[in-house]
């Protein structure tokens, strides 16, 4: 009926002679062009997109320029606004002391109602009559 199963046979494999080495295509003329200048491509690209990005951001600073003026101007009115509010402030400290200076305040009721104690006596100074 059937033949028994006999394991495949092993023959010798030939032997393969060396292949002779393939020669490689030469690259086209156009390959070998695009290949030599492809560094002054590469070179060209970041030389424009470095000047892009010099001309944006000279571009932001000349835009930038005037506001920093009208700041640093600014600032300038309010240093002169704290300085004028500071010798103001002085002013009215200064008198606020002395309307309420414990100390003087019978030289101020003297000095706004003419009031004069009576232990001073006013001297006046006049011209001897010539004879």
């Amino acid at each position: 009926m059937h033949a028994p199963l006999q394991p495949p046979s092993r023959r010798p494999s030939p032997r393969r002679s060396p292949r002779p080495p393939q020669r490689r295509r030469r690259p086209s003329p156009l390959a070998r062009r695009l290949a030599r200048h492809t560094p002054i491509f590469e070179l060209s690209a970041r030389l424009a997109v470095n000047g892009v990005l010099t001309v944006a951001s000279l571009t932001a600073l000349s835009q930038l320029v005037p506001y920093i003026q009208a700041q640093a101007d600014r600032l300038e009115q309010v240093n002169q606004a704290v300085e004028a509010a500071r010798l103001s402030h002085g002013r009215l400290k200064a008198e606020f002391d002395r309307y309420f200076d414990p100390t003087q305040a019978s030289r101020l009721i003297q000095e706004y109602s003419g009031y004069k104690p009576p232990q001073e006596r006013q001297i006046v100074w006049t011209e001897a009559p010539r004879r």
